[in-house]
């Protein structure tokens, strides 16, 4: 029996992940994100157009070190009605200090590096200008 959040948790998230790059009607790498994070209920959206072929051929090319996320099983798994909205989703594109960002856990991992670099600075003796 398939668990569909163990399954898309062994997802190593690729930033070009193959699956997406072999399927060229969806995305399954954002499908799998969706189930991944708790949103089930868009996952079947982002592969919606895709085919059987397409799906197998995104399979086939995920990288996972022990054996490939079974694509095909967690799209079966979440398909239904998929969802439609006149409104797009919205996007985590962010650009931070001139760079363009889409991964949203840039700023989490920024802010621990922040708090670090503030920690360092205040160990430092403040010497008052004159």
């Amino acid at each position: 029996m398939l668990h569909i959040h163990e399954e898309a948790s062994r997802c190593l998230l690729c930033t070009d992940a193959p699956c997406s790059q072999v399927c060229k009607n969806g995305d399954p790498a954002r499908a799998i994100r969706s189930i991944r994070f708790g949103n089930e209920k868009i996952a079947s959206r982002w592969v919606a157009q895709c085919t059987d072929d397409e799906l197998e051929a995104a399979e086939k090319a995920c990288i996972h070190y022990d054996r490939p996320i079974r694509i095909r099983e967690l799209v079966r798994a979440v398909s239904g009605e998929v969802p439609t909205t006149d409104s797009p989703l919205p996007s985590l594109d962010i650009t931070f200090c001139g760079i363009h960002c889409e991964n949203p856990f840039f700023l989490a991992s920024s802010a621990q590096s922040a708090w670090a670099a503030i920690s360092a600075a205040s160990s430092a003796p403040l010497v008052p200008s004159v």
